[in-house]
């Protein structure tokens, strides 16, 4: 292991030797691993420094496997104990990308864009990426009514009834939009959501054409979108820009002209920006 790196014990994880362990071993690293990664997820995700007796509630673990799986974390560098016996994210928990990581440079690239956009339309504007068939929220600019989408990092609301989700699965073969979307009828979010094969592979159609896509209160009542793909010419889409909010700011004449600006600006990102051709490489697309 490298000298610049800390070990893991393990508790959390074997390192290199997971690989020569047994079945047995194997399962029992697994469900350290899952337990370890659910303490981080809790200290990360708490609003303020957690006590133990906080900890063991939100993961359900007993009292000496938390602190056995804290002490393992702040030994690897990804969580600090104050003097108060108070736990928090380090910065490497926090922000585990390189400053300058693909994902870093294309956040900064497009932030004007996406500022621009939501100056000019008022719903927020967000940047996402596609990680296979998991969408990851690498930006938003929330917009400026009291009435907004909740982003999380990723998103996990259903592909069928989201402007990423349709664009994403307009990007497979019908093959793999099956297998992504599992059986019909597909979830319902709210009565204009379409559930049907037919009908929604007659739309993603439409989608691979035209590089837009709309989700007209099809996921959350009274809450809107359009969204256009982003990608190195010639290569599948490597996420979407997307315009976010109360239906009220999405009338027939402003779609269009959210639609024509997306186009415009994912056009220029995709032909200018050196760091969608690095994402694009991260993702092994091009």
């Amino acid at each position: 292991m490298s000298k610049n790196k800390p070990a893991i014990s393990s508790d959390l994880l074997s390192g290199a030797a997971s690989a020569l362990v047994s079945a047995a071993d194997k399962s029992v690293e697994s469900g350290a691993l899952s337990r370890g990664m659910a303490v981080l997820s809790a200290v990360i995700a708490a609003a303020r420094p957690l006590g133990l007796v906080e900890i063991e509630e939100a993961v359900g673990l007993s009292s000496s496997t938390c602190h056995r799986l804290l002490q393992t974390l702040i030994h690897a560098g990804y969580i600090y104990r104050d003097t108060s016996n108070r736990y928090y994210p380090t910065p490497r928990a926090v922000f585990p990308l390189v400053i300058d990581h693909p994902l870093n440079l294309l956040r900064r690239d497009a932030s004007d864009s996406l500022k621009s956009l939501q100056r000019k339309y008022g719903p927020s504007v967000g940047l996402i990426v596609f990680m296979g068939t998991a969408r990851l929220f690498v930006d938003v600019v929330l917009g400026q009514d009291n009435v907004a989408p909740y982003y999380e990092t990723q998103v996990s609301l259903p592909l069928n009834s989201t402007v990423s989700g349709k664009l994403l699965l307009s990007e497979l073969s019908q093959t793999a939009r099956d297998e992504a979307l599992g059986p019909e009828p597909y979830p319902m979010r709210t009565p204009k959501t379409i559930t049907t094969r037919k009908a929604l592979t007659k739309q993603l159609d439409q989608i691979a054409k035209e590089g837009i896509a709309t989700n007209l209160g099809e996921n959350i009542p009274g809450i809107s979108a359009v969204g256009a793909r982003l990608g190195v010419p010639g290569e599948r889409a490597i996420g979407v820009i997307v315009i976010t909010g109360p239906s009220k700011y999405f009338t027939a004449s402003s779609i269009e002209s959210m639609g024509a600006d997306l186009r415009e600006c994912t056009g220029i990102l995709s032909g200018t920006s050196l760091s969608v051709r690095a994402v694009a490489r991260f993702l092994n697309l091009g």
